[in-house]
């Protein structure tokens, strides 16, 4: 039964033939009028009007057009396959010799069937330019084509490696559920089909799903549903790692010697590079309160760090350039003492066995290397801060990466 849209230009062809040839057109204009005769297109179809009209459907999905994050919302093409009984539309095929008829949509009765969760305004499905397919025992076939822009509850957190669930929801607007039964086919295991769908640049369609409303409510509508899987490749190239390696450069701030006097204007720049960064990724994402991107997380840590670079930067630049008789605090030996321990490690291993000459021109040397002044406390806190944000920078990205891949695990 599913498979009779997916043929049906065909049968469509076939029947056109078989109605020329097999019949003459005032045979076929009679009977078409003697069927619209008494007809009307108010009436559900049904002889007895306490018995509900069951209207069957499945989503013939053609394209992904756009999943608009900002706007939540998804934008498809296709058509809704619906087929339904007109107990008002029956002859006899052998008397007559027509098997199949045509009727224009405003001529018969159609049934109601609206995008329920739509972005924009309810509107009947197809239009008055639509021919409905009219079998001689009264099955109706209609497949109203159009763009469906469905709401779409976008899930930030994620992004770009964020996967999507999309409902596009059918409902009939004006009858219950026990006059039209809008329903799926039973014996349909692919109530999505996608036999001529063209595959989308951005979005992988992971599964897909469809479900009726449930007998105990009276709204009859049914839901189909897309599971979509984000391509990142596009972000990754151009968000990602250029955010990545500003987060190197940050670094190097406290590479630059103090006395180039650029060490200010390449912190601000790389700073407002995270600004660009930051706003670029908040115009491509909804604005939402509930729920935070982790890559506008991890840029808003990132501005952090830079804004932490400066601070220091600034009290380094006039540390650097105090007069060299004012004292050496305590405080700034001990960070000049951190730095050459740090450093010392580097020289371990070095034997001390020397001879007394040697011993006594070490000594020397040693008295040498710890005299404190405010160019040995500008080199420290360098060294300090800069192995001390790299520590943050390898504990951001880690932590980022690890996120990532708990939610696709």
């Amino acid at each position: 039964m599913m498979r009779i849209a997916a043929i049906f230009v065909f049968c469509c062809r076939t029947a056109v033939i078989h109605a020329i040839h097999g019949t003459s057109t005032e045979e076929y204009i009679r009977l078409q009028e003697s069927l619209l005769e008494n007809y009307s297109n108010e009436i559900r179809p049904v002889r007895d009007q306490d018995k509900t009209v069951f209207i069957h459907t499945s989503y013939y999905l053609t394209s992904i057009n756009e999943v608009d994050v900002v706007g939540q919302r998804l934008i498809t093409t296709g058509f809704l396959f619906l087929y339904w009984r007109d107990e008002f539309l029956q002859w006899d095929k052998e008397r007559t010799g027509i098997s199949m008829m045509y009727f224009k949509q405003k001529h018969i009765w159609t049934p109601d069937v609206v995008l329920k969760n739509d972005v924009k305004t309810f509107e009947e499905l197809g239009g008055d330019f639509y021919y409905l397919e009219v079998t001689w025992d009264g099955y109706v076939r209609w497949l109203p084509f159009q763009v469906f822009e469905s709401k779409c509850d976008i899930d930030i957190t994620y992004f770009p490696f964020d996967e999507q669930i999309c409902n596009i929801t059918f409902h009939s607007w004006s009858f219950t559920k026990w006059e039209v039964n809008v329903t799926l086919f039973h014996d349909d295991d692919l109530p999505v089909e996608m036999y001529d769908y063209v595959e989308n640049s951005v979005w992988d369609i992971v599964f897909t799903g469809a479900l009726a409303s449930p007998d105990s409510k009276a709204e009859s509508e049914v839901t189909f549903i897309l599971h979509l899987r984000r391509k990142p490749l596009h972000y990754v190239m151009n968000l990602i790692l250029p955010v990545v390696l500003l987060g190197v450069l940050n670094l190097l701030v406290f590479v630059i010697p103090a006395d180039a006097g650029e060490k200010m204007s390449f912190a601000m720049t790389v700073f407002l590079s995270f600004a660009v960064f930051l706003s670029i990724i908040s115009m491509q994402l909804p604005v939402n309160s509930e729920k935070t991107s982790l890559v506008g997380s991890y840029l808003v840590f990132q501005m952090t760090l830079g804004v932490g670079t400066i601070v220091i930067s600034s009290f380094q630049l006039r540390l650097h350039y105090r007069k060299a008789d004012r004292k050496v605090g305590r405080f700034y030996r001990g960070i000049v003492k951190v730095e050459r321990f740090l450093r010392c490690k580097q020289r371990c291993g070095r034997s001390r066995k020397v001879s007394d000459l040697e011993g006594e021109t070490e000594e020397s040397d040693e008295d040498t290397e710890y005299v404190v002044n405010w160019n040995a406390v500008s080199s420290a806190i360098d060294f300090v801060s800069f192995w001390t944000m790299l520590v943050f920078e390898v504990l951001a990205i880690t932590i980022f990466v690890t996120l990532i891949n708990s939610a696709h695990g």
